[in-house]
């Protein structure tokens, strides 16, 4: 599998190995490690990218993309303080910057076509604005292609750079070993688990 999958899709097979309990980050390292697999230093490089928390493919592969371009890591699937839902319910984003208040909400087809998945949407939303958050929605189209990636990747800065006046660079797309440097330089300054 390693052979045919790019690195991401790896992370993305990984991180739903990790979501439905099949498997551990570390239980996938020590496999890595200990067999003599083929690709092993591409899926130990995979393995460097893997976040637990993520709630499907598309939000890995949302939080890469952002990553690619130069943009902070931010976490998956966060629970905000303090914001519920009138039944109670905690309020969650796909991907958070707690220190900007910011996040993305990944939402596939079925929060456009379903009513009450739209209606609870726009709930979710108002809750968030009313409690000083900036949600950008996100949407398969942002992910098509390198052009709306890129696109998505300004309107991340762009949002960052207004909650606090700080500028937010977005880079030209990083190669993949650079992004697994990235993940590699967080993860041992604690950013990453």
């Amino acid at each position: 599998m390693g052979g045919s999958l790019e690195i991401w899709e790896l992370a993305e097979v990984a991180e739903s190995l990790i979501r439905h309990d099949y498997a551990t980050r570390e239980s996938l390292l020590r496999f890595v490690d200990l067999e003599n697999i083929p690709y092993r230093g591409k899926c130990l490089d995979a393995l460097e990218l893997v976040q637990p928390g993520s709630d499907s493919p598309k939000e890995t592969e949302l939080r890469l993309a952002l990553v690619r371009y130069g943009l902070p890591i931010m976490r998956p699937n966060c629970v905000i303080p303090d914001v519920r839902f009138a039944n109670g319910t905690a309020v969650t984003l796909d991907l958070v910057d707690h220190a900007h208040r910011f996040g993305l909400d990944y939402q596939g087809d079925h929060h456009r076509t379903d009513k009450s998945q739209w209606r609870r949407d726009q709930t979710k939303l108002s809750r968030l604005t009313a409690a000083g958050w900036t949600v950008l929605p996100v949407t398969q189209l942002d992910l098509s292609d390198e052009l709306h990636r890129a696109a998505l990747a300004m309107n991340v800065a762009y949002s960052l750079s207004h909650i606090d006046g700080n500028p937010v660079a977005v880079t030209t797309p990083l190669s993949w070993h650079e992004v697994v440097l990235v993940h590699r330089r967080a993860r041992k300054s604690g950013l990453l688990e």
